[in-house]
């Protein structure tokens, strides 16, 4: 079986190797993608948003809020406003994505102590920008009311320590772990790797088999290979070694070029890496064996390839998700991988944490391959089946 084997791999391999395209395609492309995306938030955060404003009091109160935001890294005050209807026409047409509206007396009802609110408006139709403006805007305003709130208390008498303990009397701290500069780079980086190898190797493994078919040299493969298991070995491992080796050079990037930072034991990262290749390029040979024409494969391995990074909770989390979405999600195989790798990367997890996964990946590698074997065997290994097929 061994020489029989090696016919299969060396076949797919030379094929591979001729293929100039193929390659691109394999080893070119997923590093391109990265380095676009790596260069693209390599900012890491979103910061220096556009911010307009609209002063109704013009007061030096006013302007001192206004400069707390001016001197926010977050924030860039581009456009002074004149009007409600001017914020509108500047936030539609893309001048400004946040503005700040301080209201008429806004000095004069502070001093009075009946208070006063400033309204800060953000542009949610992108939810990144959103969520930033309102978290930053909260901050610097809390900062502000804090500040005059101990002044005053500081003027009856009071230190400033005692002060504060009045106007706060529970304190908390922060402490976001694993991610604390809510760096871009190392949220997403790594969930777009995992994905594009998933699609390079489902695309081309899909049609391997049914490449044969097409340009008549089936017959061929099937006597010199003599077995189902060996076909599908045979032309499995050229492309497992192929995106194992590019997914390590996408690791390695992405380690030392955009200094996402592993913490975690990279042999893990390994372990799990080949079970969900071969999982993957089963289910592709599988596809291969299934499927009559290129494009129907195709089309079925883009079905599953493409909404895997959304279903897989690397970005919306499983739990959020409905019961449906759930249940897809649990079918496929990104789902136990790509969260798996930022929890090695950012979390260290202990191998304890990421076993049933890879058992999950593991068993349905197995299963998939075993499946992929047995439709091999009947279609074209079977003499009937073989024959009507040939005949189709």
């Amino acid at each position: 079986m061994a020489s029989q084997f090696l016919y299969v791999f060396q076949r797919e391999w030379r094929y591979m190797l001729k293929n100039k395209r193929l390659l691109l395609i394999l080893i070119g492309i997923p590093i391109l993608y990265i380095t676009l995306f790596g260069i693209l938030y390599s900012e890491h955060i979103v910061n220096h948003i556009s911010l307009g404003v609209l002063d109704m009091d013009k007061t030096a109160l006013s302007r001192t809020v206004i400069q707390a935001f001016s001197d926010s890294d977050r924030f860039d005050y581009t456009t002074e406003l004149t009007s409600q209807k001017d914020m509108e026409n500047a936030m539609r047409e893309g001048k400004i994505f946040a503005a700040i509206v301080i209201p008429p007396d806004f000095e004069k009802d502070i001093k009075r102590g009946i208070g006063s609110q400033v309204m800060v408006v953000a542009n949610g139709a992108n939810m990144i920008i959103g969520n930033a403006v309102t978290l930053s805007a909260s901050e610097i305003v809390q900062t502000l009311s804090a500040g005059m709130l101990i002044k005053k208390m500081e003027a009856t008498g009071l230190s400033e320590s005692a002060a504060s303990a009045l106007i706060q009397p529970i304190s908390y701290r922060l402490r976001l772990w694993y991610n604390p500069t809510f760096n871009y780079n190392n949220f997403l980086l790594l969930g777009l790797m995992t994905t594009v190898i998933q699609q390079v190797a489902l695309l081309y493994i899909a049609v391997s088999i049914i490449r044969e078919k097409e340009q008549d040299t089936l017959g061929e493969l099937k006597e010199n290979s003599k077995s189902p298991f060996v076909i599908a070995a045979g032309k499995m491992l050229p492309y497992f070694i192929v995106n194992f080796l590019t997914l390590n050079i996408l690791l390695l990037e992405g380690i030392f070029v955009f200094k996402i930072p592993l913490y975690g034991n990279y042999m893990y990262i390994l372990l799990l890496t080949a079970a969900f290749l071969i999982c993957i390029l089963s289910l592709g040979i599988l596809l291969s064996s299934i499927c009559r024409t290129e494009l129907e494969a195709t089309q079925i391995s883009m079905l599953v390839a493409v909404p895997s990074f959304l279903f897989s909770g690397y970005t919306w989390p499983l739990m959020a998700m409905p019961l449906v979405a759930k249940i897809v999600a649990r079918l496929l195989p990104l789902t136990y991988y790509s969260d798996n790798v930022r929890k090695i990367f950012l979390m260290d997890v202990e191998f304890k944490t990421i076993l049933p996964d890879l058992m999950v990946l593991t068993g349905a590698a197995i299963v998939l391959f075993s499946l992929a074997v047995f439709v091999i065997k009947k279609k074209y290994f079977d003499k009937r089946e073989a024959t009507a097929d040939a005949q189709s």
